[in-house]
């Protein structure tokens, strides 16, 4: 309201006149406070003072903005649609540039809501929580690397496409082991924040997939599930991450190469340069038994 004021000369009193007459049209609520106005407001205000100028009475003002205001009522919906994704996208470019910055726990929301401009009831109305905010500004990062780095990797070979993910994902897994951490220590309930968590990290397993099913002969199948082994990868990037981090005894050239050898020796497997499926084989029964026993807890020693 403060700022449809100043855009147009208008005293609140006025334009709240003109709402209760029904010569502008309400308002969206964005939240409890916030009303979202649009360029249509400021036009048909401008008009009302252009009639008022002419001498026009109230009733021939009203009949003149009939049509106008009806347009203004269907188009209405598709502002306040796109204002909302506007105010979504600026926290979570803001969120996201926080997380990178100083990490999950030391990002603030306050202060993520002071650099986007909006309200707390905004903010909450957009991401009910810090966690969900995490989620959903990974995608976002995730989303900017494949957008710079894929592109680019079209004609490289797959150790050197890994090389160049590596080093664009850097920032990224730093990220994604803040994400697996804070789901960990939440209740999911609903599975909603899985599904997130699912999304963001979707777009990554597409293409080491489409790497690793590249690598099996025409028609050719293998005994492990494509997709685990890529979730398996994954995993592994952070767990050897988080040991280099530890002490200085691992550089980060030891960590790229331990992937890099890791990732070549699977696509070996899967290319049946390394027969690993026909070994799988004589294990299938304990395979088996294994699975329906499920995880065992040993007991504890005697004092």
């Amino acid at each position: 309201m403060s700022e449809l004021s100043g855009k147009t000369g208008i005293p609140r009193t006025s334009i709240h006149f003109y709402l209760r007459e029904g010569l502008l049209p309400q308002p969206h609520k964005t939240a409890v406070n916030r009303a979202y106005y649009t360029q249509d407001h400021v036009e048909v205000l401008t008009r009302i003072k252009s009639l008022q100028a002419r001498g026009l009475s109230l009733a021939q003002i009203r009949a003149e903005l009939r049509e106008d205001l009806a347009a203004i009522e269907t188009n209405g919906a598709g502002a306040v649609e796109r204002e909302n994704k506007r105010i979504r996208e600026t926290i979570l470019r803001v969120a996201t540039e926080e997380f990178m910055d100083k990490g999950y726990d030391k990002a603030r929301v306050t202060d993520i809501m002071r650099k986007s401009g909006v309200t707390s009831q905004v903010f909450y109305a957009h991401f009910p929580s810090k966690v969900e905010l995490l989620i959903e500004s990974f995608k976002t990062f995730v989303s900017w690397n494949l957008a710079f780095v894929e592109p680019a990797l079209q004609s490289a070979d797959v150790g050197e496409r890994l090389l160049w993910r590596l080093q664009a994902d850097a920032r990224a897994n730093e990220l994604g082991s803040s994400v697996l951490s804070a789901i960990r220590s939440e209740e999911p309930g609903d599975g909603t924040l899985v599904e997130l968590v699912e999304q963001a990290w979707a777009p990554v397993m597409a293409f080491i997939m489409s790497d690793l099913e590249a690598a099996l002969p025409p028609g050719g199948t293998t005994t492990a599930s494509v997709e685990l082994l890529a979730y398996s990868l994954l995993g592994a990037m952070h767990n050897s991450s988080a040991r280099a981090s530890w002490d200085d005894t691992f550089t980060r050239e030891d960590l790229i190469t331990t992937h890099l050898w890791m990732y070549l020796a699977i696509l070996a497997a899967l290319r049946g340069e390394v027969d690993i499926d026909s070994r799988i084989d004589r294990y299938r029964q304990r395979i088996k038994e294994t699975a329906a026993r499920g995880p065992q807890s040993p007991p504890a020693p005697e004092e």
